[in-house]
Order: structure tokens, then sequence, then C-alpha cells
């Protein structure tokens, strides 16, 4: 017999799924929260038991289309050169959240919710720790990190910098790529033998 707490996670789940489905096919403008209800078969009074709110039911979709982005990303740090492979998944990733269609519908007219209130969650901030670690981790291997900032400093600045450069659509791409390489790279990897003079 399932817990009260799955049965509670089934449900939010179902939900969510129903109202992501609404989002990818009409936009979050044209969804109301019995829609969701019926597309979700549970009441109405059910979704707002769940969901505080419609803001917090699309907060919720868009953190969890990011999360899975993210998910598609990540994987062991490669074996080959840091800078190379590093510069390559920055890229991929700050023009997939920007790309995105359907977080680009959540994310579009009429929603409550910007991209910078989904990648400022703190399961989003958490998550990009994780998703960091193990490219620092080569990083360190590999001799190329600065040693004065611990990996979770370092994740916490990325996250920082990077929801930022995510939020500018209007990088052309190369530019993107140059600018992670001039500046991200540099600040990862910039000797510290100033401030061990001090």
């Amino acid at each position: 017999m399932a817990s009260p707490q799955s049965s509670r996670a089934a449900i939010r789940d179902r939900i969510l799924a129903a109202a992501r489905e609404l989002f990818r096919a009409d936009g979050v403008r044209a969804v109301t929260m019995g829609a969701v209800a019926r597309r979700a078969e549970c009441s109405r009074q059910l979704v707002y038991k769940v969901f505080f709110d419609r803001r917090e039911l699309v907060l919720a979709a868009a953190v969890e289309r990011i999360a899975e982005i993210a998910d598609d990303a990540a994987g062991a740090a490669p074996s080959t050169s840091f800078r190379d492979a590093f510069v390559d998944l920055s890229v991929e990733i700050i023009e997939t959240l920007r790309n995105d269609p359907e977080l680009n519908a959540i994310l579009g007219e009429g929603s409550p919710v910007t991209l910078h209130d989904a990648l400022w969650e703190r399961e989003l901030v958490d998550r990009a720790g994780r998703f960091w670690r193990p490219w620092l981790d080569h990083g360190r291997t590999q001799g190329v990190l600065r040693t004065d900032l611990d990996n979770s400093d370092l994740a916490d600045w990325l996250h920082t910098v990077y929801a930022s450069i995510i939020l500018r659509r209007n990088i052309p791409a190369d530019d993107e790529r140059s600018m992670i390489e001039r500046f991200v790279l540099t600040s990862l990897t910039m000797a510290t033998t100033d401030t061990a003079a001090e």
C-alpha cells in the first residue's frame, strides 16, 4: 500500500504533467486551473491543494523542464581537455535553455513567471552545484583550476554568471563562446600567486 507521502507525490506529478501538456499545446495564458484539473482527472480544489496558486504551478513546470535539460546535458566529465569540453558544454546549455520550445511556452506571453524566477529557485541552485561538481573535479585533476576557492564557491559563481548570460538573448553564439573563453575560464583558472604573496 502506498504511503500518504508517495500518494501526494504521485498526485503532484500527475497534475504537473497535465499542466505541462496544456502549456505546450496552448501556451500559459490560455490554460486555466480548471483545464488542468480536467486534464489531470481531478478536482479544481485538489489542484489548489497541491499548488497554492497558478504562479506556483507554472513555476514548478519551468523548474522541472530546466532540470530535464540539465539532466540531458549531464554526464561524466570528459577525459579530454577541460578547457574545450567545458566551453562546448557551457554554450550548449545556455543555447538550449534560451531556445527550448517548451520552456519558451511556459515562460512566454502571459506567464506569471520569468526565467530569472525559475533559475533562482533553490532546487535549481542546488542542482547546478551537483551538475558542475564532476567537471570542476576534472579541472582540478588536470591542475587548471584556481586553488583559493573550493568547488562549491566556483559552482555558485558559475550559476550566477550563466544565469545572467542566459537572460541576455541578444548575444551571438560566437560572442558567447568568446565571452566564456576570455572571462569565465580566466576566472576559473586564474593564478593565486598574488594572493599568496600578500
